[in-house]
């Protein structure tokens, strides 16, 4: 009986870490958090669980090579298709998160409103405001 409980805790101990360290987990609960403000923001630079500099966001329309001459150096895990938020400490990736449009599903989770083909922004300026619609969380600079 023992085991059991000690089996079931360290399960919602793993399923409540995975839940918290997810990019578009964190832009919701964020949202939730400030959602009866007119205006929400959300800064990702006490947002985010790990060490972080530099914030980069990438369209779909960026091909491998945009992206590693942005960079200064070759990405390692790359789908090409979608947009993609990388963030960087001391020139190293330390999180990238990737979005692929799905036409034939609704839109679910964060999706950054641009014009911009790429941005690259240190800490102190990564604050968006965002607003929901349905199961989407839009930010925009």
């Amino acid at each position: 009986m023992k085991n059991k409980f000690l089996f079931l805790g360290m399960l919602f101990s793993f399923l409540s870490c995975s839940n918290k360290n997810n990019f578009d987990n964190e832009v919701a609960d964020k949202y939730e958090q400030c959602r009866k403000n007119t205006d929400c923001l959300i800064d990702f630079s006490s947002l985010m669980w790990f060490e972080w500099d530099t914030m980069c966001f990438y369209s779909g329309a960026n091909s491998l090579e945009d992206i590693n001459k942005d960079l200064g150096f070759e990405l390692k895990e790359f789908t090409d298709i979608g947009d993609r938020v990388i963030f960087l400490n001391k020139g190293k990736v330390v999180y990238q998160k990737e979005w692929f449009p799905e036409p034939s599903k609704p839109t679910n989770g964060a999706v950054f409103v641009t014009d911009l083909k790429k941005m690259r922004l240190p800490k102190s300026e990564a604050k968006f405001k965002i607003r929901k619609e349905e199961q989407a969380y839009y930010l925009e600079k």
